[in-house]
């Protein structure tokens, strides 16, 4: 039977057991469940030339083995066979390769293959994901046919692309736009359909990236404002319904009596609302304010598949059992790790971890994927070891941000060190040195302070001011980088922040701590240090300071 004559023959109880039930697991449970699952992948990729390239000819028999023998890995131990799209090499024939960045590699993109299984898991817990975006309380969900769903994802050959392909069969719903027809546009003239059809018939459903969710938030509430003065042209623009009509006419007079702007929450009644992405957790309460529902988050990516959503209390992530198995690396040791790459991390297990300790994970993707003991490079913080309020005797996750050294700005691009090089390189700007961060406005949304110093000499210049620095960089970074250009394209911002140091600030600072400052990702108290050290700033070149 599909979803939808699941929702007609079966009890709500059934079915929220059959996609929501791993919320009951006891931890022994779920471990039982992720060893059998790994040591079925572990079968399968010992069949492979991939496989054997880890295990030789001899796989590993136990848990403790194939954490003890195969190391950790990354991209770079899997591009030769990926880039090129070996099926041969693989545990299992791919259904269809996803992409990504592959941020500070030597190519612009990393690929993943998709088995029928990996499809199949994908399905399932999307499903459940579903169920428990609209529930108001274990086991009660609201879930219809023919919803309205506006769908505001990267299409394929991202992950999000899936979700329309894989639900679509199962449950009938109305995207907006429909699949076929955004597949002929951009994400950004794909989004503002989306927009333009939802004042138009009404949605029920939002699914979205939290920074893209927030954009069209801030082009609904000004499609609101701008119809107060103006109802019936807004009317004849967009050939609104008369029930969304009703709606803008009841919500404009609620605004006007309590000296209140319009707002979504105005014109829509959401039955559930899903955001993916880093940063959702800095998103999340003005979404609220706006749509007067909070979003529920799922987690995942290109390489770890759906791995994990929040329940009806919306308050932290549970890993889904069957989708990888789930080692993580403390963060103190991931640090010593960065700072020295010949370091071997420990890691522990889902059942071995500390509650309030941030984790970087890593997974081995189960079903037939290519990925074992993978660094994907996300970091999740364990909020919780149990959560008896909602019954779940299982961990409870919040993402926290990439590793150190990848710089994500809104969920849509990924800096690493290399990539700024290359646009310095490329500027020509007088550049002598440089460090960035993630830093965050006052609103808790996330851009880039690039730290400059420049060359001796080259501050006498009235032309190098700041404002033209940077200017001039994000002109190159919106050159080199296209997912950095939607940032501006699709949000309207340009997140770059410049801030000029003295000359010679940076290798001062280093001479007189004895430590090589990383040029992305610095540590937090190094880096106030170094603004905050008077000594740091005596250079031959007569600057008082950092601007």
């Amino acid at each position: 039977m599909t979803f939808e004559e699941k929702l007609k023959s079966c009890s709500a109880a059934e079915i929220w057991q059959e996609y929501c039930g791993f919320l009951d697991l006891s931890m022994e449970e779920y471990m039982g469940i992720q060893r059998r699952l790994l040591m079925e992948q572990i079968d399968l990729m010992s069949r492979c030339a991939l496989g054997q390239r880890f295990f030789g000819g001899d796989p590993p028999r136990t848990l403790d083995e194939f954490r003890r023998r195969v190391p950790l890995t990354s991209f770079g131990d899997y591009a030769d066979v990926l880039l090129t799209r070996r099926e041969e090499m693989l545990p299992a024939k791919p259904v269809v390769w996803l992409r990504t960045t592959w941020e500070g590699g030597d190519f612009p993109a990393k690929y993943a293959p998709y088995t029928e299984s990996m499809l199949d898991t994908y399905k399932h817990n999307m499903l459940g994901a579903v169920l428990l975006a609209t529930s108001s309380g274990k086991g009660r969900f609201h879930v219809k046919p023919g919803s309205r769903i506006l769908y505001s994802l990267a299409p394929m050959p991202y992950a999000t692309g899936l979700f329309p392909d894989l639900i679509e069969p199962e449950l009938r719903v109305r995207f907006l736009p429909s699949v076929r027809e955004a597949r002929k546009l951009s994400f950004g003239q794909q989004s503002r359909r989306g927009y333009k059809l939802a004042l138009q018939q009404g949605m029920n459903m939002f699914f979205g990236m939290s920074s893209v969710l927030y954009g069209t938030t801030r082009n609904l509430e000004q499609m609101g404002h701008s119809s107060q003065e103006s109802g019936s042209r807004l009317r004849s623009i967009l050939g609104i319904s008369p029930r969304m009509l009703w709606r803008l006419a009841a919500g404009r007079y609620r605004s006007r009596r309590d000296g209140k702007p319009l707002l979504p929450k105005d014109l829509f009644r959401l039955d559930g609302f899903v955001c993916i992405g880093t940063d959702s957790s800095r998103y999340k309460d003005e979404l609220e304010a706006a749509w007067g529902v909070r979003p529920m988050e799922l987690a995942g990516g290109t390489e770890p598949t759906c791995l994990g959503t929040e329940t009806w209390s919306k308050n932290g992530l549970v890993f889904f059992p069957d989708a990888c198995f789930y080692e993580f690396i403390p963060e103190q040791e991931m640090l010593r790790n960065l700072a020295d790459p010949s370091y071997k991390p420990h890691t522990y297990l889902i059942n071995e971890l500390v509650a309030g300790q941030n984790y970087e994970l890593v997974i081995t993707v189960l079903r037939g994927g290519a990925f074992l003991r993978y660094r994907v490079g996300d970091v999740y913080r364990c909020l919780r070891l149990r959560n008896p309020q909602d019954g779940l005797e299982l961990p409870q996750f919040e993402y926290v941000d990439r590793i150190p050294t990848v710089i994500d700005i809104a969920g849509f691009t990924r800096i690493t060190e290399r990539e700024i090089r290359k646009v310095i390189e490329m500027s020509c700007l007088p550049v002598a040195d440089w460090f960035a961060l993630k830093e965050y406005d006052d609103n808790g949304h996330s851009f880039l302070r690039l730290y400059v110093e420049l060359r001796a000499g080259a501050r006498q210049s009235p032309a190098l001011s700041r404002e033209i620095i940077r200017e001039h960089l994000s002109v190159y970074f919106r050159y080199y980088d296209g997912d950095y250009k939607d940032l501006k394209r699709l949000l309207g911002i340009d997140p770059l922040e410049v801030t000029m140091l003295p000359t010679g600030t940076i290798a001062r600072y280093e001479a007189a701590s004895g430590q090589k400052l990383p040029r992305v990702g610095a540590p937090r108290e190094a880096v106030l240090d170094l603004l905050h050290r008077p000594s740091a700033f005596t250079s031959g070149e007569g600057d008082a300071g950092c601007r």
